[in-house]
């Protein structure tokens, strides 16, 4: 089994997985860039395409390199435009903080 298609199994079990650097190149080497967004406090979000499945990528604020599995680009998306929606409040000063593990979007105070 390939190194790519090995990661697309262990995201088969988890919502997100964290990547080494071998991992994700292993991963850009394969996969079709559909989309990459820069926020301006952030490190790119990206959506691709590998052997048909749909994921996204985006650095932690730890830096770690996590990968996520979609049903679609459509629901891939609504998770992009959620976290820049984040990142657009977080700019405005709303005190937000991304939650990259899971639970809450946005936590912090937020004046909405």
């Amino acid at each position: 089994m390939s190194r790519p298609k090995k990661i697309l199994s262990r995201l088969e079990k988890e919502p997100y997985i964290e990547l080494s650097g071998e991992e994700w190149e292993s991963i850009l080497d394969e996969a079709e860039l559909l989309r990459e967004e820069k926020p301006v406090l952030a490190d790119a979000i990206r959506l691709l395409r590998i052997d048909g499945t749909t994921l996204v990528q985006e650095t932690s604020d730890r830096k770690e390199i996590l990968l996520r599995r979609f049903d679609g680009e459509e629901e891939a998306g609504a998770f992009i435009r959620e976290r820049l929606d984040t990142y657009d409040r977080m700019w405005d000063g709303c005190g937000c903080r991304i939650d990259f593990y899971g639970g809450k979007e946005c936590s912090g105070s937020d004046p909405e």
